[in-house]
């Protein structure tokens, strides 16, 4: 006679087996969002991210204000570097100091800026270009990576850099 319990309780072990295992794939897959800004000439900005899985938000006054996940705009940013004039960071990862070497000089004073991945300023000084190099001691910042920015009067550089 057939075990009608035991047949059942094996198809139902294979079928949440097969759903698990589907599950682990769609986990690995990434959906892609792409968003954008918009705003007018009063006071109103919006930012916005097609494709964000968030529902939480609040409504006041009919505006409503939605949590999500925003697109970086540092890939813009670092389109804007002074092509004529090569730097080389290094060593990236850095563990306290890092150093920007220049191809030719970019001027005496050279503007330091490091933001956050929250974009928050974390370091701001104004450094001496000596021999095109410039180091800087960043050993106060957090095992993190973090957005720099250098400028003078006609150079702009942008970029990445991982501290250990």
């Amino acid at each position: 006679m057939i075990n009608f319990k035991t047949i059942f309780k094996a198809l139902l072990l294979y079928f949440i087996f097969c759903n698990l295992s589907q599950a682990q794939r769609l986990h690995h897959q990434m959906i892609s969002c792409q968003g954008g800004n918009s705003s007018n000439t009063s006071v109103a900005s919006v930012s916005f991210t097609v494709g964000q899985q968030s529902v939480i938000g609040t409504a006041t006054n009919g505006i409503s204000v939605q949590q999500g996940f925003q697109q970086s705009n540092w890939g813009k940013i670092m389109q804007q570097n002074t092509l004529s004039l090569n730097t080389t960071v290094f060593p990236n990862p850095f563990k306290d100091v890092v150093n920007f070497s220049f191809s030719k000089s970019p001027g005496n004073d050279i503007s330091i800026v490091v933001f956050d991945l929250f974009g928050r300023l974390v370091y701001s000084d104004v450094l001496k270009n000596e021999d095109n190099l410039v180091s800087v001691n960043l050993n106060n910042l957090s095992t993190a990576e973090y957005f720099v920015k250098l400028t003078s009067n006609n150079y702009i550089f942008s970029t990445k850099i991982l501290k250990q």
